[in-house]
């Protein structure tokens, strides 16, 4: 008889993604990442922003330099934004406007924090005649939230919404010091080590260092190094995970602030500050 032939099933097996489909996914992404975006937005608050590096109003031709806009689109954000009450305008020339002031009340009345950090930096102010302020870390900036100020000599005016470089400022080295391994590392790469003044740090390698130290005593003293005979020191304001949400200083003239008084009474007065606003704060 002749035999059988026997046939074996074959298991189906599912096609190997190549690394077209796989770059096909990633691309669709980003564009549904992008299709989530609101450009003009973007534009808007660039605009916003830029009159913040500016001391005089703006024409339209100084905007579209200043935000990269083309000046048919810097003309239309002005337009909108002073119908809106963030701009006004004085003939050619646009200045930022008073509505403003609501955005940033707002982040301020939204958290309970600086409700509770407002009286702290005034007694600190208050018991040994410095200024005295408590900010965030917004990418290689510091912005100060809330201050203090006794009137001490300074070329330099500070309020709220003032910002800083970090790298050579105390508040800046204590929230640059406690970031995340990767974070300070994208931070570090970010910065532009500008020489304010002679004192002020070289480069990355010098400031991993001095960071270094930072985290290991919890406190930062950083001596004219944004301005000459500009002294502070700053010590971390942590919430009750223990993660560090701010920072608060001290700061002064530095014949008026003297670096043993600093280390000896006022950082002291400081830790004990930031444990009483640990104590109020939530998560």
């Amino acid at each position: 008889m002749p035999g059988k032939r026997v046939t074996t099933a074959k298991k189906a097996t599912k096609p190997a993604q190549t690394h077209k489909t796989v770059a096909h996914k990633t691309v669709a992404r980003k564009v549904g990442a992008r299709e989530e975006r609101v450009n003009s937005l973007r534009r808007g608050l660039d605009v916003l922003l830029a009159f913040g590096r500016q001391a005089e109003p703006m024409t339209i031709t100084d905007m579209a330099q200043a935000t990269g806009l083309p000046p048919a689109s810097a003309r239309r954000m002005l337009l909108t934004l002073g119908e809106l009450g963030y701009v006004e305008q004085r003939g050619r020339r646009f200045r930022i406007g008073p509505k403003v002031l609501d955005l940033g009340y707002s982040y301020l009345s939204s958290m309970p924090l600086w409700q509770i950090i407002q009286p702290v930096t005034e007694a600190i102010s208050q018991a040994f005649n410095v200024s005295s302020s408590s900010a965030v870390l917004d990418g290689t900036d510091i912005v100060h939230a809330v201050r203090a100020n006794n009137r001490q000599p300074s070329s330099v005016l500070v309020s709220t919404g003032t910002r800083q470089p970090a790298h050579v400022t105390a508040m800046g080295r204590v929230l640059l010091a406690h970031l995340p391994p990767a974070a300070l590392e994208t931070a570090l790469d970010a910065i532009t080590f500008t020489p304010y003044t002679p004192r002020s740090v070289k480069d990355r390698r010098q400031l991993a260092k001095i960071l270094t130290l930072v985290r290991q005593q919890d406190y930062a003293i950083v001596d004219e190094e944004l301005e000459f005979g500009l002294r502070a020191a700053a010590v971390p304001i942590r919430n009750k995970r223990g993660e560090v949400v701010a920072a608060i200083n001290a700061a002064g003239h530095k014949h008026l602030l003297d670096l043993n008084d600093l280390e000896k009474r006022i950082l002291p007065a400081m830790f004990q500050a930031a444990r009483q606003v640990q104590a109020h704060i939530g998560h």
